[in-house]
């Protein structure tokens, strides 16, 4: 077997075949990750004339240090071949010892073990033999986070998937929590206008992400990362950036039409004599009561926010068998109008309707407490039917033991320094 450099479409052409593929093992995100200071190598190892596996790996060189490498989400293999994986991190480590690495990173796009619908673990389905066979490799385990405070893998271990396969949109409809297909409804009724976003109009995206992180207590992006990433990406149909729109004129013109129609209907209904309209009447009343305390509510928000206001956003990205809701934004103030699920929806839909296997809602907490912190995020997904996933996390391969030792305490000392002044 042979560890050989791949061409941009050679690797391309591999990473759409293998079941391990994501968008983060491609050329694309290699591209992106080049404008931030690393540098892209495509490797594949042949079996003759036969390419058996392959891999992105990003190249950062570490002041003071040597060059740290990254495999985001991979290696793309087949990772119940024990022979493949032993001859490809064979060929990986004398590599990278050839071009002054101080360590390798992985994080493999593979299953640790199984999850029932809650989130309990189903006992006997964790990868030991996997996990023995890495340690027996020389690869060193980061650690198995559960809450996303504690993260510090640079992808989430922790994913929620809804499984597209082999189902209409009506069974994957039915499948979903009912409260959620209430809020589906709903949000139908609220005059949302969902609008796809250009290079034009994406900072409408990073001003809903600037809010989310506040309210979320994460680290955005500066608006040059996400108008390089959908640059280069769009240029390949392998991003979909959603906002939704309210019309909050609309909407209060509609609750003034229904208030007019309900005070006919009680005019119609208090000329008659008939006891049994008068629990009709109390509800008329009652619905008159909701709809002046709303339309009042409106006329507030019309006069603070305008008639018109982009309220949610989603980033989507397109590649092989799934979609993956990479990022998700919303204001406060008008999650309500339940336009997050108005955009989930519309997109499982067009992901089911041209012929991904799955929808991938991403990043969730591993504590399913419902006291928990961010219980709120899984349980969103989960109302999709969407089912939980446990990754088996980072992985480093140490080239340069004394470097990767003197490397941690810098860093270490580094983030305690940062956070003192954040």
């Amino acid at each position: 077997m042979e560890l050989v450099t791949l061409t941009k479409e050679e690797f391309l052409n591999f990473s759409l075949t293998n079941k391990y593929t994501s968008f983060f093992q491609t050329p694309y995100w290699g591209e992106i990750k080049s404008k931030n200071g690393w540098n892209a190598h495509y490797l594949g190892l042949k079996d003759k004339e036969k390419k058996i596996a392959a891999t992105l790996l990003l190249s950062k060189k570490i002041k003071f240090f040597k060059t740290m490498y990254y495999a985001p989400r991979g290696f793309l293999l087949d990772y119940e071949d024990e022979k493949i994986i032993t001859e490809f991190t064979k060929k990986i480590k004398e590599y990278l010892k050839e071009n002054d690495a101080l360590f390798l990173k992985i994080n493999p796009y593979l299953d640790y073990q199984q999850h029932d619908f809650d989130g309990n673990i189903i006992e006997n389905t964790a990868k030991k033999d996997f996990m023995n066979l890495m340690k027996k490799l020389g690869y060193k385990h980061m650690g198995f986070y559960i809450n996303q405070d504690n993260k510090k893998d640079l992808e989430p271990r922790w994913i929620s998937v809804l499984d597209l396969k082999d189902k209409s949109l009506d069974d994957l409809l039915k499948n979903m929590r009912s409260s959620t297909k209430w809020r589906i409804n709903n949000s139908r009724k609220n005059c949302l206008k969902i609008i796809e976003a250009t290079e034009d109009n994406l900072i409408e995206f990073k001003k809903l992400m600037k809010h989310t992180s506040e309210r979320r207590e994460f680290i955005d992006r500066p608006l040059s990362y996400y108008q390089n990433m959908f640059k280069i990406l769009n240029e390949h149909n392998l991003v979909k950036v959603l906002l939704v729109e309210i019309n909050f004129k609309e909407l209060k013109d509609n609750s003034l039409e229904t208030l007019e129609k309900n005070k006919e209907k009680l005019k119609t209904l208090s000329t008659s004599n008939n006891k049994k309209k008068e629990g009709q009447i109390k509800e008329i009343k009652l619905e008159q009561e909701r709809l002046e305390e709303k339309i009042k509510v409106l006329e507030e928000t019309i006069n603070t926010n305008g008639e018109k206001k982009i309220i949610a956003g989603g980033w989507y990205m397109l590649y092989g068998h799934e979609i993956i809701y990479l990022f998700g934004a919303s204001y406060k103030d008008f999650m309500k109008y339940n336009s997050q699920y108005l955009l989930q929806y519309e997109m499982i839909k067009y992901a089911k309707e041209n012929g991904y296997d799955a929808f991938n809602f991403y990043g969730i907490d591993g504590n399913f407490n419902k006291d928990s912190k961010d219980y709120g995020l899984f349980d969103f997904k989960r109302g999709f039917n969407a089912c939980v996933h446990e990754l088996v996390g980072e992985f480093d391969l140490i080239i340069s033991k004394n470097y990767y030792y003197l490397y941690n305490i810098a860093f270490t000392c580094y983030k305690k320094i940062k956070n003192l002044f954040n």
